[in-house]
């Protein structure tokens, strides 16, 4: 998705063209907005190496069409790819001409959604950092909401350093959100290892966090297994651990179970398929043990 410029070389007779570094085109960025003069609503973007030359970039009033646009495409097409591009030349547009307002708050917000839709918490970290900025100036947007998806990210990556830094600034206010409660309740259970708990807010999780949880569910599930093959013995029902851990059907319970190799501790009965629990007890907890030192490799430094 990263595309740069193509710089060519001259021959050696030729003395190499100047060209400014990208620090130096930054300053320059920075000595002024640019005020943009191109009409058109769809433009690639390209990383900048030099001042943005005006003919290039599209004015607010260009840019308000672009995202309505892009929307429409997006609900019609769902190409990820496409749609990324287009939202980065559209933030690039937004940062060379310093506009920063109620309309960029809403660019940086789809564009982060769409993101979490597809899991590509790359572009949707960019975009957080920069609506935790915009946030800031009291420029609209929904803060709440990608407040509790903050707290949802970290438990993700089990970043407890910057867990600690939300929870330390939360104000009574946000503590009242309807997300932001739910996501300080996920929170909780997990600490608890209430996992009881935990699935049922997962089945109720509002605004896109279910996004994010999805990937983490599979990691607690297999906390949950674990814990569920020591406190039932011999064995117990599938259609007991379909409803505990949040499964939609006892079929997908038996597929996650043999997705990590414990087919062999399923047993069909007249009554229904059970798990063989103290059997499979030994076998889930390094598989357990594995799945979050996984996790602990994604959590930023």
């Amino acid at each position: 998705r990263k595309k740069r410029f193509d710089i060519g070389q001259n021959e050696r007779s030729n003395p190499e063209p100047w060209h400014p570094s990208t620090d130096e085109a930054i300053k320059e960025v920075l000595q002024g907005p640019v005020v943009g003069r191109c009409q058109d609503l769809e433009k690639q973007y390209f990383r900048l190496t030099s001042a943005p030359n005006p003919d290039s970039v599209r004015p607010l009033e260009v840019l308000e069409k672009t995202l309505d646009h892009l929307k429409r495409k997006w609900r019609k097409e769902k190409n990820y790819s496409y749609i990324c591009d287009q939202f980065k030349s559209l933030r690039q547009d937004l940062t060379v001409q310093h506009i920063k307002n109620e309309f960029s708050v809403n660019v940086y917000e789809i564009h982060a959604r769409i993101a979490l839709e597809r899991q590509d918490l790359s572009e949707y970290n960019q975009c957080q950092t920069q609506l935790r900025a915009l946030y800031s100036q009291k420029l609209g947007g929904h803060p709440t909401e990608f407040l509790a998806y903050r707290v949802l990210y970290f438990l993700h990556t089990s970043n407890r350093t910057d867990m600690n830094d939300v929870l330390a600034d939360l104000t009574p206010t946000d503590k009242k959100d309807l997300a932001v409660k739910h996501a300080l309740n996920v929170r909780s259970a997990l600490a608890l290892c209430n996992y009881h708990r935990f699935f049922q807010l997962y089945l109720e999780t509002p605004n896109m966090g279910a996004y994010l949880m999805d990937m983490f569910v599979g990691r607690e599930r297999l906390a949950a297994l674990s814990n569920i093959c020591k406190a039932y013995k011999p064995d117990v029902r599938l259609r007991f651990i379909t409803e505990e851990l949040g499964f939609e059907s006892d079929e997908e319970t038996a597929r996650f179970v043999c997705e990590h190799n414990g087919q062999a501790f399923l047993q069909q009965r007249p009554d229904g398929v059970t798990l063989l629990t103290d059997k499979a007890r030994l076998f889930f907890e390094p598989v357990v043990k594995a799945a979050f030192i996984k996790a602990d490799m994604k959590t930023p430094g």
